[in-house]
């Protein structure tokens, strides 16, 4: 079973609770919900209280942040349900949010207290970071919370069906409620609002539990039932002698009742009788349709044409929704009786054998049949002894293969079209090209295109044409022996003759509709169908997109591009733009090509780019590159970057004076460099500067200038999380100590140090139980000698916590990695 939480509004004036529980989560707090319940939160026991009206401000901040990221403002399927959650935490009645984590505390043998203490610190925390992200616009800092999720974004979890935006976390009885309430007076019963305004007067015997969708609840009065909404409306007064839950069908909630021990479907807002009270059982069968029962026989309801199939079967109907049918079982065959919705009768058929194809349905080949055959709604036929049906989505036109040729059925013309022509092959797609019924079709003439609708050839067949391509955006390109010609069908087959009709990149209509190649040139359609020639200066962000092109699409675009860049030269990326350029040098450094990055980043640097300065000096002094190395020119290039004040230059000409590389080594002009390069902004140089105090090497170690500058990258999002740790460890801050500690959310490095300070009760209350947790978790990270030995110690001889098998395993893991064993 799952352990939750569990969160209630509450007055603390009064000590009411709302009737039931807001909600109920797996663990933790929702990653969406923070910023509603760390609000003034304070802990009592195993219970957190936290300002409801302050935690709805927070929460509405965060979900703007949310919705500006992500471009979510304007969508119904995020608005509707936000504005349904906001204006359900609205109307709750009381100022204080309550979250009980009994359940999940009892998962540890730890005290609930300090588990609550330590929950406190943690939800205080993510706080002031969600907060910090909404001051700054910056949803990238909450990134770090989503490592044990598996979620990889908000959006994924705003978009994750259940979840509904923020509103499937809440209970759907708790926000119907909030609109109203059942209330008792002198043994009767009615209705509130959660502010105790009377919607209802309590005057009935009972008011049963309201239905999900309608919010209508069954009222009794005397022994006789009713019907009656949750603001108040009583639709149906308590006449009936039974009455069960409404249930939607048609354009209003339908309700069961009884009279005179009969049943009967009453449409409740117009109080009018759907199925008149006279059958003795009614069933829903599908949705729109009920199944009737009167004296042993069955037949079937419709909300919008009445009994469509007598009650006169001896068995009940069920409903197959593939082919869209009612039927019944028979006694001593296979075979069912099939029905439409309209109540015509097709025939009896094979579970499975048929298929609805618009308006007509396709009889499968089967053991009792070899060919297949098609009939209409009401069950004639229409061809039989056929060999395979081409049924596309959308399409009434149907193409059936009898005796090797095809034939074309229109189902709402009921009849069949180009009778006279011998049809070979049929290909069409669904809304291929944004109208239906539609098809490319090779006679003995040659290939063309058919419009079924209109019974015209949209391109007559011609022997000249060796095939028709679908394109995206409603386009066909028709490849002739002489080239590729462009149909639409809003203007026809175009006169222009290409080399090659390409489909747009990632087909995003934005970026064109359609690529064609003319030549030595490259065109591109725009949305108003207006075709222009693609700039060169393009070309390469085309390229670094190139495999959003797919098959031969791809293939022609990279044989152009290639011919193209043959013939411009060694350097033919130099028309393109910089950033292009930047993109291409970085891929191709990414790839360890570095002589071609180089060549790159150079041609990007003439186009004054003081990046790609920077860049170049780190392909020419990094070591590791031999064939490359000339640390004295990748000087001159960062030289010329730092003159312009660029803060990435001047942190590795530090780097170099540290590293003793192109430089001779100097700690004074590193630190004089870094020390600029941070005073231009630069988080790496104020970590550098960190780590030259840290680790105390080339300079007096001193932790407190190394804390300052971490402090001081942690400004600029660049966390040193573990280093800070371990200064206030040895500065025997264990205050601060605890708060860092409790941001390692990854738990990559913390536990050695939950290990030792339980162990010795420094700055927390010594808990050896909790220590040896902290050890295995420290070594489930990394391989800690302290941390085994301390284990050896407590599962080989500590009394209380001996352990035979536990000794043996963290013996093999310090022999593994060389610990000594006492």
């Amino acid at each position: 079973m799952a352990h939750r939480i569990y969160l209630y509004n509450y007055d603390q004036k009064s000590n009411q609770t709302f009737d039931t529980y807001l909600g109920e989560w797996n663990y933790e707090i929702p990653l969406l919900l923070y910023p509603l319940l760390a609000e003034g939160i304070k802990v009592e026991g195993v219970e957190f209280f936290s300002d409801k009206n302050q935690g709805i401000v927070q929460l509405r901040y965060f979900f703007n942040l949310l919705a500006d990221t992500y471009q979510l403002h304007y969508k119904k399927a995020y608005y509707e349900p936000v504005n349904k959650m906001f204006e359900f935490l609205e109307a709750l009645p009381y100022d204080t949010f309550v979250l009980n984590a009994t359940d999940v505390f009892n998962m540890n043998e730890e005290k609930h207290k300090v588990q609550a203490r330590e929950w406190l610190l943690e939800i205080q925390q993510k706080s002031k970071l969600y907060k910090k992200a909404v001051a700054t616009r910056n949803l990238s800092l909450l990134d770090s919370l989503f490592s044990h999720t598996g979620y990889s974004s908000f959006l994924e979890i705003l978009e994750t069906d259940w979840i509904d935006y923020g509103l499937g976390y809440f209970e759907e009885r708790a926000y119907k409620k909030a609109a109203s309430t059942i209330f008792e007076e002198d043994g009767k019963f009615g209705l509130k609002d959660a502010k105790g305004t009377i919607l209802a007067p309590a005057i009935y015997d009972d008011i049963f539990e309201e239905d999900d969708l309608y919010s209508i609840s069954v009222i009794q009065k005397e022994a006789l039932f009713g019907y009656l909404q949750s603001d108040g409306k009583e639709w149906i007064p308590p006449v009936y002698e039974d009455a069960f839950d409404v249930f939607d069908f048609a354009q209003e909630p339908l309700g069961e009742v009884k009279v005179n021990g009969k049943s009967g479907i009453l449409k409740i807002y117009s109080n009018t009788w759907m199925v008149p009270a006279e059958y003795d059982a009614i069933e829903r069968v599908a949705y729109g349709f009920l199944g009737v029962e009167k004296d042993g026989k069955f037949g079937v309801y419709s909300d919008e044409n009445g009994l469509i199939i007598p009650v006169e079967s001896e068995s009940s109907y069920e409903y197959d929704y593939f082919p869209e049918l009612f039927f019944t079982k028979q006694k001593g065959t296979s075979k069912r009786k099939y029905y439409t919705k309209e109540g015509n009768y097709l025939g009896d058929f094979l579970e499975g054998s048929i298929v609805k194809t618009s308006t007509c349905f396709w009889v499968k080949p089967n053991k009792f049949d070899k060919k297949g055959r098609l009939i209409d709604e009401k069950g004639n036929l229409i061809i039989d002894e056929a060999d395979q049906l081409i049924l596309i989505d959308h399409f009434e036109t149907l193409a059936v293969r009898k005796d090797k040729n095809w034939q074309m059925y229109h189902t709402l013309k009921h009849q069949f079209l180009l009778e006279n022509e011998s049809i070979i092959k049929v290909k069409a797609q669904s809304n291929a090209g944004y109208k239906s019924n539609v098809f490319i079709l090779k006679t003995q003439t040659g290939s063309g295109l058919f419009d079924a609708d209109s019974e015209s050839w949209l391109i007559a067949p011609q022997s000249e044409i060796q095939q028709i391509h679908y394109l995206e955006n409603g386009f066909l390109s028709i490849q002739k022996n002489e080239g590729y010609q462009l149909f639409d069908f809003e203007n026809g087959l175009s006169i222009q003759l290409y080399d090659y009709i390409s489909n747009p990149l990632n087909y995003r209509t934005e970026e064109g509709l359609l690529f064609l190649y003319q030549d030595e040139n490259m065109l591109r359609m725009n949305e108003d169908k207006s075709i222009h020639r693609v700039e060169t200066s393009e070309y390469g962000t085309i390229y670094l997109d190139r495999y959003s092109f797919r098959g031969k699409d791809l293939e022609y675009f990279t044989s152009f591009y290639n011919r193209w860049k043959s013939q411009a030269g060694k350097n033919a990326e130099q028309f393109m733009e910089v950033g292009t350029v930047k993109k291409m040098a970085f891929d191709a450094k990414e790839n360890q090509n570095y002589h071609e990055a180089l060549r790159l980043f150079e041609l990007s640097a003439q186009k004054d780019d003081m990046d790609s300065l920077v860049e170049i000096g780190l392909l020419l002094t990094d070591p590791e590159i031999e064939s490359l190395f000339d640390p004295q020119k990748g000087i001159r290039y960062y030289e010329k970057a730092a003159q312009q004040n660029h803060p990435v230059a001047w942190n590795n000409i530090g780097a170099l004076y540290h590293n003793g590389i192109g430089y001779s080594f100097n700690i004074k002009k590193a630190i004089q460099a870094y020390g600029k390069s941070a005073e231009l902004g630069d988080e790496m140089a104020l970590v550098n500067l960190g780590d030259l105090y840290y680790f105390g090497e080339h300079v007096l170690q001193d932790y407190n200038k190394a804390l300052v500058f971490y402090q001081q990258a942690e400004k600029k999002y660049s966390y040193n999380y573990d280093k800070i740790s371990e200064i206030y460890y040895q500065l025997r801050d264990y205050k601060n100590l605890l708060v860092y500690l409790k941001k390692d959310y990854d738990q990559s490095y913390s536990g050695i140090y939950y290990g030792i300070i339980y162990e010795l009760g420094m700055g927390v209350k010594t808990d050896v139980k909790k220590a040896i947790k902290y050890f295995e978790q420290a070594n489930a990270y990394s391989a800690y000698e302290y941390a085994t030995q301390r284990l050896l110690h407590y599962y080989g001889e500590d009394p209380a916590f001996k352990n035979e098998k536990k000794f043996q395993k963290w013996r093999s893991f310090a022999e593994k990695h060389g610990f000594e064993i006492d």
